[in-house]
């Protein structure tokens, strides 16, 4: 079968508007189903989406100490203590001694929620020991373990034997948001 220039042109966008119909008809189909069923969460992304069937975003300000420690813990590419962290913080932002207590106090919160709420994060520690290092997730294999330099270094510069993480414990991220960077 031979077309000209002209009859490739209309066939392919025949096609292209036919597929924008029925991916709206499928839109609109997995909208209706997921209302009749109760689910608030996409299928595909396990995002969490509004009665409209649009993905839900996070209210308020985004926090500027979350992305702090996953910049700091991608720059050093190894394990972190809080303080480190706090350290770091009052030095590259250039806080005096009061300011302490609100950094500290905004690092553990950051900490908190990238731990918790998006799963970015982790904590590892020794058994017996109190001390915890932060870890982002991306590091850990599936067996729950880190690879085998930073345990190196964790064992010869701070005499710590990591525990392996439970990796059913680290929460799925609800939003569009916490998915990307």
């Amino acid at each position: 079968m031979e077309l000209n220039a002209r009859e490739v042109k209309d066939i392919l966008s025949f096609y292209q508007e036919e597929k924008l119909h029925l991916n709206a008809k499928l839109k609109h189909v997995d909208a209706m189903l997921r209302k009749l069923q109760g689910n608030n969460v996409d299928s595909e992304s396990v995002v969490l989406l509004t009665r409209t069937g649009t993905k839900a975003k996070k209210r308020g300000p985004k926090s500027v100490w979350g992305k702090f420690i996953l910049e700091q813990l991608a720059k050093a590419h190894r394990p972190m203590t809080y303080k480190e962290l706090m350290d770091i913080a009052m030095e590259t932002h250039g806080y005096d001694k009061s300011k302490f207590s609100n950094v500290r106090a905004s690092i553990l919160n950051s900490a908190f929620r990238l731990r918790a709420i998006a799963g970015k994060v982790t904590t590892i520690g020794e058994l017996g020991k109190k001390e915890k290092f932060l870890v982002s997730t991306t590091w850990l294999n599936q067996k729950g373990q880190l690879p085998k330099a930073h345990i190196k270094w964790l064992k010869e510069t701070m005499n710590f034997t990591p525990e392996r993480v439970d990796m059913s414990s680290i929460p799925v991220a609800k939003y569009e948001e916490d998915l990307v960077g």
